[in-house]
């Protein structure tokens, strides 16, 4: 085109300012090294998995200690801001003692919303849990998982290492078992026992139950999070306490322990133990044959 209009120039010339142009300086990194205790990264990363014969997606919380070479994780049915809190909780529990900073990116339990081009909003919780332990909160640029980049290669480290062979079981429960087992041998050559002398002090454990107070029905149910949970029938239009946690849920009456249920994940499903309708069974046999709590245990 430059030549049809009379300019007296070549191709080659042409192309090498082109490529000035489309040039870009690469991107430089500095090498970090950290002390014991300092550092501590988060992230979540997907695993899909056979579960008694079907296959789903599940969420592995990651943390690593990029100072000790330290890399555990824990496995989640979602990714929701309690089983966030619970990683933490469990991991620190495990560690028995505290880092100094907690690095994230902008994901959802982290940042509550941007503010302008560069403030951010962190989630409240959050910032209650750093609060109580005591670490600073550290959250990296948008897309620049280089700045957690040991977290980021501990995700598909702890993936590839532990599931890539192995991602049939019988629960999840079994699963559970199956990764700690195998994290236990990728840690083996790790020098976290040395940086455990360098951890800030250890808290007690960060209660993360929610506690709500709620009616019982005429069927003897409390309803949490949209589902449904027996309670002992003596308890029918009483108000009883309730503290769900992301894997359970427990029932309090006059500040005594009730029952305890395995969380559901559903809408509007029902988790009955027989054994809460054992008076109301005595005066009404005939109810017996017909009933949810019956039917909940195939066996019987």
């Amino acid at each position: 085109m430059l030549v049809e209009e009379c300019f007296d120039i070549g191709y080659t010339t042409i192309a090498t300012k082109i490529n000035l142009k489309l040039a870009k300086t690469k991107e430089c990194f500095i090498k970090q090294l950290y002390d014991f205790g300092d550092r501590l990264e988060f992230d979540f990363g997907e695993v899909k998995l056979e579960i008694d014969g079907v296959l789903d997606k599940y969420y592995l919380a990651v943390l690593s200690s990029p100072g000790g070479d330290f890399r555990w994780s824990f496995l989640y049915k979602n990714q929701k801001k309690d089983v966030f809190m619970d990683a933490h909780v469990r991991f620190f529990e495990m560690m028995g003692g505290v880092y100094k900073e907690v690095v994230y990116d902008n994901m959802r339990n982290v940042v509550t919303k941007f503010v302008g081009r560069n403030e951010k909003l962190l989630n409240e919780d959050l910032i209650k849990m750093s609060m109580y332990y005591g670490f600073d909160i550290n959250v990296t640029n948008c897309f620049s998982g280089n700045e957690k980049g040991f977290v980021e290669g501990s995700v598909k480290i702890i993936r590839n290492a532990v599931f890539a062979v192995n991602y049939k079981f019988l629960s999840f429960e079994q699963a559970e078992i199956y990764l700690n087992s195998q994290l236990l041998k990728l840690n083996a050559d790790s020098k976290i026992e040395e940086e455990k002398q360098f951890l800030m002090p250890h808290k007690p454990k960060l209660e993360l139950g929610c506690i709500s107070f709620n009616d019982v029905n005429p069927y003897s149910w409390v309803r949490v999070s949209n589902n449904f949970y027996s309670v002992p029938d003596y308890l029918v239009g009483r108000k009883v306490t309730v503290k769900s946690y992301f894997n359970k849920v427990v029932v309090y009456s006059n500040n005594t322990w009730v029952c305890e249920h395995k969380k559901i994940d559903g809408f509007d499903e029902i988790s009955v133990d027989i054994t809460h309708y054992l008076n109301t069974l005595l005066k009404k046999p005939g109810a017996i044959k017909n009933s949810l709590a019956l039917k909940s245990i195939p066996m019987l």
